[in-house]
């Protein structure tokens, strides 16, 4: 076990996963890697680290890529200051770190959060991006309806955890992490998994971060797509976009009708569900996700 910050918990091993650290700008980025071939960028979901690509990333070595797991600025173990976190201020680490690792391009795969950067690079930049996949996230040309509303519900602690000090202090107090890893998953989830979380959004620092990544990221990027920001942009990649059937602020019956027309979200689309997931994809089911991840980078 090793740790970068004394604060922070002991990083986890994980067995062929090898670590560093990328110097960026203004700090170091963490980096944990594995195989060898085409390079596969992992972007983690909130409060979660590189670790939850732990059982992607063997999958991905053993088909011919290289699996690039980033603790984005404000998570894990990076050392970048999440003062300087601005709406786009990841997917800009994300292409300095592209550029210092040697890749002109690579196949994306995102969940949560770091589907925000993922969307804004594969917009923003598709030549560097061939692929993506999606994890538990509606596409940024959503159209808001009142058949969202029940989903919508459950998505108060975006605006809790974005409140200067009070969203901070209750990370720290251990009051909301347990419970997003709880209420938003279809079954109990590792309790190493909801422990590591909550141990890390208990530090001071990443706590702020976390904050400000809801106040900075997360709300402004929900306006934008709200005024219909993106309605006119279309991915020029093939997409897969991936939802677990027991998602509960994203039931199947409101995803089929989100993707009854992919024609407004690209011209190469598609929809999977993992049955008895809820947002916690890869790690509730994680056998099936990867097969749905591995088939479609393998056929595009």
């Amino acid at each position: 076990m090793t740790t970068t910050k004394a604060a922070r918990p002991s990083m986890p091993t994980v067995v062929g996963v090898d670590h560093t650290w990328v110097d960026l700008p203004d700090g170091r980025m963490h980096v944990a890697t594995m195989g060898s071939g085409e390079p596969v960028l992992l972007l983690a979901g909130f409060a979660q680290t590189w670790w939850a690509w732990r059982r992607v990333m063997p999958a991905l070595a053993a088909a011919g890529y290289r699996a690039i797991a980033p603790d984005l600025r404000g998570e894990g173990w990076s050392e970048l200051p999440s003062r300087a976190i601005t709406r786009t201020r990841r997917a800009d680490d994300v292409i300095a770190l592209l550029d210092a690792l040697g890749h002109d391009r690579a196949r994306l795969v995102s969940h949560d959060i770091g589907a925000i950067t993922a969307l804004q690079l594969t917009l923003s930049v598709p030549h560097r991006f061939p692929a993506q996949v999606m994890l538990a996230v509606p596409p940024p040309q959503l159209r808001f309806s009142i058949d969202l509303l029940p989903g919508m519900r459950h998505l108060w602690h975006q605006e809790v955890l974005a409140l200067p000090v009070i969203g901070a202090g209750l990370l720290r107090a251990g009051r909301v992490t347990p419970h997003l890893f709880t209420h938003f998953a279809a079954r109990p989830l590792h309790p190493e998994v909801i422990a590591l979380a909550d141990a890390m959004l208990r530090t001071p620092e990443l706590s702020l971060a976390a904050a400000r990544l809801c106040r900075r990221v997360v709300l402004p990027e929900l306006a934008r797509i709200i005024r219909g920001v993106y309605r006119r942009q279309r991915f020029a990649m093939p997409c897969l976009f991936v939802f677990g059937t027991e998602d509960i602020a994203f039931p199947p019956h409101i995803t089929r009708k989100v993707f009854d027309d992919t024609s407004a979200i690209g011209a190469r689309v598609q929809l999977a569900l993992v049955a008895g997931a809820g947002h916690f994809v890869v790690e509730e089911q994680p056998d099936a996700a990867i097969t749905v991840i591995t088939e479609f980078l393998a056929a595009v």
